[in-house]
C-alpha cells in the first residue's frame, strides 16, 4: 500500500498498537507524539515504515512543523487516526473549570486542529479518511466521568457533521468507540478516583465505583483490536460511520438507544454497586 497515515497519541497503548498494526499491514505511518523519545522503540517494531515525528495537538506550531516535516518527505496523507487523548475524571463538584478545558483542549480542539491542518491536502487529493478514537462513553456516560463523556459526546456529533461535509470530496469519517481496553488508562483513571475517595460527600460513591472500575481493564481486550478496527476503517470502500470494539459490547448500546433512561440507570447502579446509594 505504502499510502502515509498520521496516528497521533502513538507512545503507548492504543496508539502505539495502531501504528505497529498498520505499519505491519503496509502503511507508512507517521507515529505522533509530544516527546519523541518515548517512539524510538516504536520505529523499530514496524519493519521500517513507522517515522516518529514530535507532535502536539494542543500546540498550532507544533502540528504546523509536523505536516511540513510529513509534505517535505514528499508524502500527502491519505488518513489521519486522532487518537491523542485523556482523561479527567471525579465528581462534578469536585473538578474545576481548567479540569473542563484541558479535558477539551486536548480531546476535542486538538482533534479540530489536526483535522484542519489535513483536509486541505486530502480534498485536493480526492480521498482521505479520518479516524477519530472516541469511546463508549460518548454514549454511555458513566458516574465520575462527565468531563471524559462530554468530550468524548463532542466528538460524536463532530464526527457525523464532518462526514456529511467532507463525503462529497471522497474522504470519509468513522469513529472508533473502545469500551474497557487493556491499557494504563486504567490506571490513570484509577489515580484520578483515588484523589477523591477519601473525603467528601462522594467519598464512599467514588471508592464503590473505583472497586468496580478496577477490574475493568485488567480483564479488557488488548489494544490490538482497536488497531483492527482502524485498519477496516481505512480500508473498507465502504467503511462504517462507527465501531464498537469489542463488538459483543454492542448490546449496551442497544439497551442505550431503546430502553428509557430510569431502567437504564438502575441497571447501571446494580452493576457498579452505586444502586445501595439510592434514595429509596
Amino acid at each position: 500500500m505504502h499510502q502515509s497515515i498520521l496516528v497521533t497519541g502513538a507512545s503507548r497503548g492504543i496508539g502505539e498498537a495502531t501504528a505497529v498494526h498498520l505499519a505491519h499491514k503496509g502503511f507508512r505511518v507517521y507515529a505522533a507524539a509530544r516527546q519523541i523519545d518515548k517512539l524510538n522503540e516504536l520505529s523499530a517494531l514496524g519493519s521500517g515504515r513507522i517515522h516518529p515525528i514530535a507532535l502536539d495537538v494542543t500546540d498550532p506550531a507544533s502540528i504546523d512543523n509536523a505536516i511540513e516535516r510529513i509534505n517535505a518527505d514528499g508524502n500527502t496523507l491519505y488518513g489521519l487516526v486522532n487518537n491523542a487523548g485523556t482523561s479527567i475524571i471525579g465528581p462534578f463538584e469536585d473538578l474545576s473549570l481548567d479540569d473542563w478545558r484541558d479535558q477539551f483542549e486536548v480531546n476535542l480542539f486538538g482533534l479540530v486542529a489536526m483535522t484542519r491542518a489535513v483536509l486541505p491536502q486530502m480534498r485536493e487529493a480526492g480521498r482521505g479518511r479520518i479516524i477519530n478514537i472516541g469511546s463508549i462513553s460518548g454514549r454511555i456516560a458513566a458516574a465520575f466521568q462527565s468531563p471524559y463523556a462530554a468530550s468524548k459526546h463532542a466528538v460524536e456529533g463532530l464526527s457525523d457533521s464532518l462526514r456529511r461535509e467532507v463525503m462529497p470530496h471522497g474522504i470519509k469519517v468513522s469513529v472508533i468507540r473502545p469500551v474497557f481496553i487493556n491499557t494504563d488508562m486504567g490506571k490513570q483513571q484509577q489515580d484520578r478516583l483515588e484523589e477523591y475517595s477519601s473525603t467528601g460527600p462522594y467519598a464512599d460513591q467514588v471508592r464503590t465505583f473505583k472497586a468496580w472500575h478496577a477490574k475493568g481493564h485488567p480483564s479488557a481486550p488488548s489494544p490490538s483490536i482497536v488497531a483492527e478496527a482502524v485498519h477496516n476503517a481505512l480500508t473498507a470502500d465502504r467503511p462504517y460511520s462507527r465501531y464498537t470494539v469489542p463488538q459483543s459490547k454492542l448490546g449496551l448500546l442497544a439497551l442505550r438507544n431503546f430502553m428509557p433512561s430510569g431502567v437504564i440507570d438502575r441497571m447501571y447502579e446494580r452493576v457498579t454497586g452505586l444502586d445501595r446509594f439510592r434514595k429509596r
